[in-house]
């Protein structure tokens, strides 16, 4: 099964752009075989191969390149459609993967024949998203920053930035399939690491807008995933806590959006 890794890059700065660069690299030398590699820029060109203006130019197997760019997900939705493999893995440019991402990914599709979506866990600054060390087994669970799932979805370009994620993970539950996070392996994510750099207003803006349309979509929905993406947290003969508790909300539900 070969595997297309779709990764998104808005990098106006030297140091975004090292970034990228190690992110890069890091998806090729851990891999246990290879894949196809699509990167999206938008707004500059700094990783087109035909310029080959950086070491690893030879890295990248597909370039699209939007300029102006026309929105996030739009642009991952056509580097999606421009893939090959038969697996997609979306990812980003703060997301550092570790030995054996891929096998360990695949590994959650084989041990599962209703697996939609595989993740592995998760080093953020200040959090670990799933066990303090590698356990031999997977959950069922998200981990959004780092997914793959079949080829064929896209993310719904209704979304502007955020939560497209997360209700991509709603329809793929709402389809009858389930989404599985390894134990196995820990990716590092350093978290906003371009949208506090770059335009954090218009970000606010986004998120805003973003979270408004995902609890107007799924807020009714009986799924203890949702109430896990809602709260964070699903308890045996309390679940309707997850559903009902306050959680800080970037937009007023009482005013129209803007």
């Amino acid at each position: 099964m070969r595997i297309s890794v779709v990764l998104p890059v808005l990098t106006p700065t030297p140091f975004l752009r090292a970034m990228t660069e190690f992110t890069i690299k890091t998806l090729r030398a851990h891999a246990d075989k290879p894949f196809e590699l699509v990167v999206v820029e938008a707004a500059h060109n700094h990783f087109d191969p035909a310029l080959q203006d950086y070491e690893g130019w030879h890295q990248i197997d597909k370039y699209i390149n939007f300029n102006p760019k026309i929105g996030a997900i739009k642009e991952f939705n056509a580097g999606a459609c421009a893939a090959t493999g038969d697996f997609i893995v979306s990812t980003g440019n703060d997301v550092i993967v570790p030995p054996h991402w891929d096998t360990e990914l695949l590994r959650c599709f084989e041990e599962r024949k209703d697996c939609g979506v595989a993740a592995l866990s998760a080093f953020e600054p200040g959090a670990i998203i799933g066990p303090p060390s590698a356990k031999d087994c997977i959950v069922e669970g998200m981990y959004s920053p780092f997914m793959m799932w079949r080829r064929g979805r896209l993310m719904d370009e209704a979304y502007r930035k955020i939560y497209c994620d997360s209700d991509f993970i709603m329809q793929v539950y709402e389809s009858g399939q389930r989404a599985y996070r390894s134990c196995r392996a820990h990716v590092h994510h350093l978290l906003r690491m371009t949208s506090d750099r770059v335009a954090p207003e218009e970000h606010g803006r986004d998120l805003a807008h973003d979270e408004r349309l995902f609890y107007l979509r799924w807020g009714k929905s009986p799924l203890a995933m949702f109430a896990m993406i809602r709260c964070g947290a699903y308890q045996y003969g309390r679940e309707w806590d997850s559903f009902n508790m306050p959680i800080n909300l970037h937009y007023d539900p009482d005013k129209v959006e803007d």
